[in-house]
């Protein structure tokens, strides 16, 4: 008997409002910025097996993370059939499938007539877990034991109760403990809602369909992937990119790929990159696997529901030990500078197939910036912020100006609600004129934000990249421009690295950030002269830029700008 379509297309939908529904607990009940801002959490709904079968509209990057730590809490800590109603797992370690210690990830079973049905899980970036620095971004870390509380899958409730020992054991290790535990109880309470959820769905469809169609979801979008593979040319696509340093050492890291596409399959072989590094810009398997299966989907196909189907007809080559596959105990906190890496060069090895339909490079970096301070009255904060730049530049339109790229998907967090809340005041926040790459259609804007520090004494903490290493133009574009930090203190400013570590705050320090363009594409002699001029107009070009990324002279900026 086949599946009903109608009834499987209601239930598909369904699963995703579960997961929505989840999201939304989460956004209202949590405590800091992170989460409720910047939107830095994800929550899914897996099948009774542990295979993600719906996933809300959050953050792509984390999502097979959880994938990857459902799956070896399953196998190597608590087997299906030792899990109970009421019963949640909690970790946080990369080495068990997670991608850095902030995220903290919760897992819940849902039983229906005493059946497992599903399992229900939330990821959350937690403002401090810990470790050498607040915010627990360890820019000097040379292994993880230094990041903060390292968790490997621990049942944190039975019965639905928390076990009140082990929230004290958390709490007493970490910095923020009112913040991060509150967001912790808004994401065990999402799970209880989408528990909820599920039981409902269960009632209106019966336990055999609902498991029935929990694998038809993953068949069909198997299915429609292998479809959308066969479109892209057959062969083999390769190239690199670099990572400015690890923050420790002062060397460029190379991430390579080769990419095969041929009979609805694709393999990614990331053999003969870099061996992993000191600092903490190592990726986890995790990490690597959730950025590359972000930007297959995302050229394939972004209409196929996200689930894992859609991993079926992709496979990943590592090497063991390198960036891109971290081994224990290396640091990896910073492992963006990899991921973003990752998702640009697959960009650049894509543009060879598909050069109608691939964006040059993007910013190229998660710009955390972490600004903590305390006063002589004993309080002490911690403000985590992550700041974007351009998108590279279409091959028909240009790239968008300061937006978050996909494979994070971050919201910006209000300046009334920073200042409201912490010691700072934001006295410059504007695009970055002649940042984004000359082009017949030119890279997005990067940004310029300027905060000046206001409590009594403070330290800085920043994981940025792409300050050596310019988002790449393609195809004749030119290449975006690099970040830059800066410091101001008693009128005399200092050039900063991007990943500076532990650098003193007094009252009236001012942080100036210019964040990456995107890279150019096409001939930018190519470039239509009504976009020349719009761009003038608007200020995104100045007449020196055109003079020197354009070749235009004098009496044609003139002509342009009237």
């Amino acid at each position: 008997m086949g599946i009903d379509t109608i009834g499987f297309g209601v239930f598909q939908n369904a699963l995703v409002g579960v997961a929505e529904q989840m999201s939304a607990i989460i956004w209202r009940t949590s405590y800091s910025t992170v989460v409720r801002e910047m939107l830095d959490y994800s929550t899914a709904v897996f099948d009774r097996e542990g295979r993600i079968v719906a996933q809300a509209s959050r953050i792509p990057m984390h999502l097979n993370s959880m994938s990857q730590s459902l799956e070896t809490t399953l196998t190597r800590a608590y087997p299906v059939e030792t899990w109970k109603p009421g019963d949640i797992v909690l970790l946080n370690d990369p080495y068990w499938g997670g991608q850095h210690l902030p995220d903290i990830q919760t897992f819940m079973p849902v039983f229906a007539d005493g059946e497992l049905v599903a399992i229900v899980g939330t990821l959350a970036h937690h403002l401090d877990i810990g470790g050498m620095r607040p915010g627990s971004y360890a820019g000097d870390a040379t292994e993880i034991f230094q990041e903060g509380l390292r968790i490997p899958p621990i049942k944190i409730a039975q019965n639905y109760q928390l076990d009140p020992r082990l929230i004290d054991l958390i709490g007493a290790n970490i910095r923020q403990p009112g913040k991060t535990l509150g967001d912790l109880r808004a994401q065990t309470a999402a799970l209880e809602i989408g528990e909820k959820s599920i039981l409902e769905l269960v009632e209106r469809f019966s336990v055999r369909t609902f498991c029935d169609f929990s694998d038809e979801a993953i068949t069909s979008s198997e299915r429609r992937m292998r479809a959308s593979l066969k479109h892209i040319p057959a062969g083999t696509y390769s190239a690199e990119f670099f990572v400015d340093d690890d923050g420790v050492v002062d060397e460029p890291i190379r991430v390579t790929v080769k990419v095969t596409i041929g009979d609805g399959e694709i393999e990614v072989d990331f053999t003969g990159s870099d061996r992993q590094r000191r600092g903490p810009v190592n990726a986890t398997l995790s990490s690597t696997e959730a950025a590359t299966y972000y930007v297959i989907m995302s050229v394939a196909d972004s209409t196929i529901p996200a689930n894992y189907g859609c991993y079926r007809p992709i496979r990943i080559v590592t090497e063991k030990g390198s960036v891109v596959d971290a081994q224990s105990p290396a640091p990896v906190v910073g492992r963006n500078a990899i991921t973003h890496t990752i998702a640009n060069v697959l960009y650049a090895a894509f543009s060879q197939a598909l050069p109608d339909r691939i964006p040059a490079a993007y910013y190229g970096m998660s710009n955390v910036h972490i600004l903590a301070g305390d006063s002589d009255t004993g309080s002490s904060w911690i403000f985590f912020d992550i700041e974007v730049g351009g998108w590279g530049a279409r091959p028909t339109k240009d790239g968008p100006d300061c937006y978050s790229q996909g494979i994070h998907n971050l919201a910006n967090t209000p300046i009334e609600m920073v200042e409201a809340t912490y010691p700072l005041r934001f006295t410059r926040y504007e695009l970055l004129a002649d940042s984004g790459g000359a082009g017949k259609y030119r890279g997005g804007l990067g940004v310029m934000r300027e905060i000046e520090f206001l409590d009594q004494r403070g330290v800085l903490n920043t994981q940025f990249d792409k300050f050596k290493v310019a988002p790449f133009g393609l195809f004749g574009g030119g290449p975006g421009a690099c970040g830059k930090l800066s410091l101001k203190t008693n009128g005399q400013t200092t050039k900063l690295q991007s990943k500076t570590v532990n650098r003193a705050l007094k009252p009236g320090d001012r942080l100036t950030m210019h964040t990456q363009g995107g890279g150019g594409f096409g001939d930018p002699g190519e470039r239509a002269p009504e976009l020349i001029k719009q761009d003038l107009r608007e200020q995104k070009v100045t007449p020196e830029g055109l003079q020197r990324d354009y070749r235009l002279d004098q009496a044609q900026i003139k002509e342009y700008d009237r």
